[in-house]
């Protein structure tokens, strides 16, 4: 199964290209670095990304990054 994660490009801007870049390790996962995600100013107050459509959410990268690897790992 493909796991597709959204990152949303202006919550990239900061500092979130490392946790983009650790999630693309694992594998079949599908990675789309779209327009807006329609999630009108969350990009500018914490960093989240849509996983397979659910919007995962954390205070900091790294927690961003936690709550992906979780869902990625019980998809497995």
């Amino acid at each position: 199964m493909v796991h597709t994660i959204k990152f949303c490009p202006c919550n990239l801007q900061g500092s979130l290209e490392w946790v983009r870049n650790e999630v693309r390790k694992f594998p079949d996962v599908e990675l789309i670095d779209g327009r807006c995600l329609n999630y009108c100013g969350q990009c500018l107050e914490k960093p989240f990304a849509l996983y397979n459509g659910k919007n995962i959410v954390g205070n900091d990268g790294q927690e961003l990054l936690d709550r992906l690897v979780e869902k990625l790992s019980a998809a497995h």
